[in-house]
């Protein structure tokens, strides 16, 4: 039997992918979930959800199959209610979950834990994003969302472990400003990777779409673009002058 098709993107935070999503859900009968991840669970308030409140308040948010199991089940209730109504599921993974909360690379492993997760069920077809180094580790210290890297180089250890987990995975990888130069030439490289409709009417739209996570400077303008590179001191200066990791992206992702 024919496994369904599912669409994922996936981004770490302040590499521009917000914008770059609100563009996917302007797609003709597109809708992006925003910010999906099997292991974030968290006892909050949420009164609509009596069964996430049940598993993070209780030791059986800790069984790691009862946990996967309901949430794949959520994502195939989620894609049949949007194949009813003709529409088309992409999940926005929260990848930064996958990479950067862990204080030691040691401890991240290759893979995608969205994908694993769901793919038993589904045909993924994904896309990964990425941004210059640079730009996005200088965005992630002014968000202070840095807390779990050490360095430069140890954040571009994890971006170099995340592009060959999704090379492997067989994901269209895009860079950030590829897109922000040509919009529409990478958003229909995306749309035939995860087979949606293009329509050039996202310019119009795009930016009025709500979207979790929607925290950079984009979120308040309505034109694709690179936003002026955040100032950087001496000292990260010298890092990004002897990490190897760097180097190694540079070469091969032409940075």
């Amino acid at each position: 039997m024919q496994k369904p098709i599912i669409r994922t993107i996936h981004h770490l935070s302040c590499s521009g992918g917000s914008v770059l999503c609100k563009c996917i859900a302007s797609m003709q009968n597109t809708i992006v979930i925003s910010e999906v991840h099997p292991d974030q669970l968290r006892f909050e308030f949420n009164p609509y959800d009596p069964t996430q409140l049940l598993l993070a308040q209780t030791n059986l948010g800790e069984d790691l199959s009862l946990r996967r199991q309901i949430f794949l089940n959520r994502i195939i209730e989620t894609e049949q209610i949007l194949k009813n109504n003709n529409m088309i599921t992409v999940l926005r993974d929260h990848t930064h979950s996958d990479y950067l909360i862990q204080n030691n690379i040691d401890e991240i492993i290759s893979k995608s834990s969205l994908i694993e997760s769901i793919s038993g069920h589904f045909e993924v077809y994904s896309v990964l994003s990425i941004r210059n180094p640079i730009d996005s580790y200088l965005s992630l210290i002014h968000n202070k969302w840095n807390n779990s890297i050490s360095s430069f180089e140890d954040y571009c250890s994890r971006i170099l472990l995340m592009l060959k987990t999704y090379e492997k995975l067989g994901a269209l990888i895009i860079k950030y400003e590829d897109f922000c130069k040509d919009p529409d030439i990478i958003l229909k490289q995306i749309c035939r990777k995860l087979v949606i409709n293009y329509s050039a009417d996202y310019a119009k739209k795009f930016y009025k779409i709500p979207m979790t996570g929607d925290s950079g400077r984009l979120g308040r303008v309505e034109t694709v673009k690179v936003q002026t590179p955040r100032k950087m001191n001496e000292i990260l200066r010298n890092e990004i002058e002897v990490s190897k990791s760097f180097m190694e992206i540079t070469k091969r992702y032409s940075y």
